[in-house]
């Protein structure tokens, strides 16, 4: 036994003092779980006797393996467990041996079988695992009359991927499945848990081990999941104020709690490390403790603190490890693919289009091999589409906390500036696309809808567009719907710079794009963005000259197409002549900005509404008697016009006052034009 017991895994029992005190589920939780566990060990027959525990990390798959480890059961006579850590307790090679060891403390009829054969043979410690299972497991449990009648023997292998190799992981897989479709009146059941690492959850998908387990499925969001985490948060905090001479009554607030519950979200190690900040006896100020938490929630990030003591520490160490395991040459892909999901990357597609990880890969530019490369040692917190399913399915977390880990620098030393850095990526990523479909697109009855309008069809194909990952003919997604979603994505990102007024997507190729290629603008398009934009003085002249701004008479202005708002620019030179009064109203509610001083030079600016119920009736006559006195006065005055494919039209409208020869009004204003309009004045901005 001395000879065996310095070949096994230290502390990978479940009443191991080196996991003092181990994880366990918090009382009244989990319920559900457990008994299905219990009553697979109780009645499983046949070949099916490996129970396999699936979740993400952080669901609690440790605590639940514990919880059944310490089950009481009248229909196990003997159990032995593996707890596997990366913190030691990982080496799988003695995996097996670690098992025999622990089922021979226990049984003593075992023990001396193993020592007989230790004894007969010592070379057998330093054999091969697979060895090591036929000697100690088959030989014994199967073929000697006095140990195959035992009666029940369960085995916990738990954390099965934190063993030290994959080749060992599915070693012990194979050499287990094997066991049960061999010998299915073993009396041995198997309960393993890991997370969904690719290699695993291939393994069980094969059609020779699927008949050999059932699958429990942890999810993290469910209704179960957020009723366990909301019990533990109030049964743990009660605790934390009952143990405090200083908390008043009513601590936490029912809001706050109901807080802590939703940014959990069904993730026990959220959870779990929210109680352990607030409870730190260390600090030991739990008010300021929990407003430290309710502010990480809030997205009010805390500065000036160190890593080891951030409220999510715990679960950064999480976090920080499962990143560890990426390898360096295909980081690259795996942080272009983070830094899409942490950016929000397909917002502009948000409900008016089908997204996918089709679509995510071939906007970063990857192959099916590079994306599934990139995340295949993320899957514990990734959730990741099958491949038959990769048309239908999105790339996405399992919980908000490991985007908020990554965005963090302070905590993931991921990216010093992540928006900045994503932001670059996706403008490369638009401009590509941009540059392969210069003239838009027209795939014939697609979506042409996006977050800022709808597109117009053409002129150009977009069949130039290239792909890094085509689908096959056989599923319910073609080539053209990618993409036709690569170039909505792209022009979404040409909109949005155009309303950060974000240098990069002022320019003229821009410009034409936001001009020609929407069919209709919905509420949301930066309109006023594009007009200062284009009525910028410093930059007038060069987009006359380019023919993006034009010429319109006066008299094709029909006040009944306007939109509801108007921009009121207002010029004068400082004057001493006493009869120049000031032309604000002091009862207009709308905010005017600029230089107004009495006697000074003034050059203010304000925005008003036309109609509705915040109208401005002041501005709105004045403008509109302006405007048609100037029709009279002038009938063949023109005004310069910027034209767009979707009909509306900014104007500008500008005089100086007949009466003062001073006085200079500018208007801009949207109007709509139909298409014979739009030709009949010179427009090349075509539906």
């Amino acid at each position: 036994m001395k000879e065996l017991l310095e070949k096994t895994i230290p502390g990978a029992a479940f009443d191991s003092s080196a996991r003092d005190p181990p994880p366990r589920c918090h009382p009244g939780t989990r319920l559900a779980i457990l008994e299905r566990c219990r009553y697979f060990i109780v009645n499983c027959t046949g070949e099916k006797k490996i129970r396999l525990v699936v979740g993400a990390a952080g669901v609690g798959k440790s605590a639940i393996m514990q919880n059944v480890a310490e089950s009481p059961s009248a229909r196990v006579t003997f159990q032995a467990s593996i707890f596997f850590s990366i913190n030691g307790r990982n080496d799988g090679t003695n995996a097996i041996i670690t098992l025999s060891y622990q089922l021979a403390a226990k049984f003593e009829s075992y023990r001396q079988f193993i020592e007989h054969e230790i004894t007969r043979d010592p070379s057998l410690l330093q054999s091969s695992m697979s060895a090591h299972f036929k000697k100690f497991i088959i030989e014994p449990f199967i073929h000697h009359p006095r140990l195959n009648s035992v009666g029940r023997i369960l085995i916990i292998l738990d954390g099965l991927d934190e063993c030290n190799s994959p080749r060992s992981q599915l070693e012990i897989l194979r050499l287990i499945s094997d066991f049960c479709i061999t010998h299915p009146s073993s009396p041995i059941v198997w309960l393993i848990a890991s997370r969904p690492e690719q290699h695993i959850t291939s393994f069980f998908s094969r059609p020779n081990v699927m008949p050999t387990y059932e699958k429990e499925e942890i999810p993290v969001d469910s209704s179960e999941a957020r009723a366990d985490t909301d019990r533990f948060l109030r049964d743990e905090l009660k605790g934390i104020r009952e143990a405090s001479d200083s908390l008043n009554s009513q601590w936490p607030e029912e809001r706050d709690l109901w807080k802590l519950t939703d940014a959990s979200a069904g993730l026990f190690a959220y959870a779990h490390a929210i109680v352990r900040y607030i409870g730190d006896l260390n600090v030991g100020n739990p008010v300021s403790q929990l407003s430290d938490v309710l502010n990480i929630i809030d997205n009010h990030p805390i500065t000036d603190m160190p890593r080891e003591e951030h409220p999510m520490a715990l679960l950064d160490a999480l976090y920080a490890r499962i990143m560890s395991n990426v390898p360096l040459k295909i980081m690259i892909y795996t942080r272009n693919l983070l830094l899409a999901l942490a950016s929000g990357w397909d917002f502009v597609l948000w409900t008016r289009g089908r997204t996918n990880f089709v679509v995510l890969c071939n906007w970063l530019g990857m192959t099916c091999d590079e994306a599934y490369a990139a995340i295949n040692h993320l899957r514990s917190v990734l959730r990741i589409p099958r491949r038959d399913k990769l048309h239908e399915e999105k790339l996405e977390p399992f919980h908000k906390s490991f985007l908020d880990y990554i965005s963090d620098f302070t905590r993931s030393r991921f990216s010093i500036d992540i928006q900045l850095e994503a932001q670059q990526l996706k403008t490369e990523c638009a401009f590509r696309i941009l540059q392969e479909a210069p003239d838009g697109i027209d795939f014939g009855d697609v979506d042409y809808k996006l977050w800022y309008g709808r597109l117009t069809r053409g002129p150009g194909k977009g069949d130039k567009i290239s792909l890094t990952w085509p689908v096959d003919e056989n599923v319910d997604w073609s080539d053209d719907e990618t993409r036709s979603s690569l170039y909505k994505l792209a022009i979404g990102e040409v909109v949005a710079g155009m309303e950060r007024e974000d240098p990069t997507f002022q320019s003229k190729f821009c410009i034409r794009l936001l001009t020609t290629r929407f069919k209709e603008y919905y509420g949301n398009f930066p309109r006023y963005a594009l007009r200062d934009l284009l009525f910028d003085e410093t930059r007038r002249h060069e987009f006359m000259m380019h023919g993006l701004l034009k010429k319109i008479p006066l008299q094709a202005i029909d006040i009944s197409t306007m939109p509801d708002k108007i921009k009121l620019q207002f010029r004068r030179p400082a004057t001493t002549v006493k009869t120049s009064s000031d032309p604000w109203n002091s009862l207009c509610e709308h905010v005017r900005t600029g230089k107004w001083e009495s006697g000074k030079e003034q050059d203010w600016k304000t925005s008003f509404r036309w109609y509705g119920p915040l109208e401005c009736t002041f501005c709105s006559e004045r403008f509109k008697n302006q405007l048609e006195n100037w029709k009279v006065r002038s009938p063949d005055y023109t005004l310069v016009i910027l034209f767009t494919s979707a009909g509306k039209c900014c104007v500008e409208f500008q005089i100086v006052h007949p009466e003062d020869g001073l006085s200079q009004w500018r208007y801009w204003i949207w109007i709509k034009l139909t298409l014979e309009e739009r030709l009949k004045y010179g427009s090349n901005c075509m539906e």
